[in-house]
């Protein structure tokens, strides 16, 4: 889903914040003030939008933005307002999230199962990956992007500790979470690099 992402610019910021209002039609749909930025869902805006500080105002229609994917209204002499198209940034991985969970709760298994001088420590860790999980699938909708990767690497991290304290012997079960942890970790570098290129190219594939 295409959004507009608009971020209001003032070169005197020391006189204090500029407030930037954004009409859809007749209706005032955002308040900006300098130095802050907001998202709109495009398809909720009408064909032109009225921008204006109070004192001056500008039009521009979503056509033109689309054409455009990122122009600069300049509004008065300090203060501007850049309008950009931008996607919704999914980060939410469901493979990733079964793959992780399920070496989660075979560590939990080893660890109630099998005695191993990690047993407390690897239950710890699957259960902090099981926590994780949960709260960024409760919580997490929409989540903030620095939030779900300092998680995801929560998650990772985990992981691969839990992949070292395996004992070899048990070489079946540490294949099956080394892979594991491998494609999670391949998929979420895939995905943070999508995001990126979401962020930088409006039009950028999902």
């Amino acid at each position: 889903m295409l959004k507009l992402h608009l971020t209001a610019h003032s070169k005197n910021e020391w006189r204090g914040p500029h407030s930037v209002f954004i009409y859809s039609g007749a209706e005032l749909i955002q308040e900006i003030s300098s130095g802050c930025s907001t998202s709109l869902p495009l398809h909720l805006l009408s064909e032109d939008l009225l921008i204006t500080d109070g004192h001056t105002q500008q039009r521009i229609s979503l056509a033109t933005i689309k054409t455009a994917k990122q122009t600069t209204l300049p509004l008065t002499a300090d203060v501007s307002i850049q309008l950009r198209l931008s996607n919704q940034i999914k980060l939410f991985d469901y493979t990733n999230l079964i793959l992780a969970s399920l070496s989660a709760l075979i560590a939990i298994g080893y660890s109630i199962f099998t005695e191993s001088n990690w047993s407390e420590f690897l239950f710890i860790l699957g259960s902090t990956v099981l926590v994780v999980l949960l709260f960024m699938f409760l919580y997490g909708h929409p989540i903030n992007a620095r939030n779900y990767n300092i998680r995801m690497y929560a998650a990772i991290s985990a992981l691969v500790l839990i992949f070292l304290l395996i004992p070899f012997e048990n070489w079946t079960l540490k294949t099956l979470i080394g892979l594991s942890t491998l494609t999670v970790i391949t998929r979420f570098v895939k995905d943070y690099q999508r995001s990126l290129s979401v962020v930088y190219d409006a039009f950028a594939k999902q």
